[in-house]
C-alpha cells in the first residue's frame, strides 16, 4: 500500500508521495486539499497522513474508504 502525506507549507498544503518524495498536489486551503484529495485518491489503495501546522499527526486516511464532507 502506497503512503502520502499531507503538510502545511508556508503558502497552503501539500500532498508528498512518500515513496518518490515528490508533491503531487498543492491546494491553499486544508478543504481545497481534502476534495482535490477525494479526486486524486480515486482507484489508488493507499493511505494518507494528514498533519497539522504543529507538525503533529492529526488524522491517517485510507483509501479507498475516505470521503471529504
Amino acid at each position: 500500500m502506497d503512503i502520502y502525506q499531507v503538510r502545511p507549507t508556508a503558502i497552503g498544503w501539500e500532498l508528498e508521495d512518500q515513496q518518490t518524495q515528490k508533491t503531487v498536489l498543492r491546494t491553499l486551503t486544508k478543504d481545497e486539499m481534502y476534495s482535490a484529495l477525494d479526486a486524486y485518491m480515486d482507484g489508488r489503495a493507499a493511505s494518507v497522513e494528514v498533519f497539522g501546522r504543529d507538525s503533529e499527526l492529526e488524522e491517517a486516511r485510507p483509501y479507498p474508504g475516505s470521503h471529504h464532507l
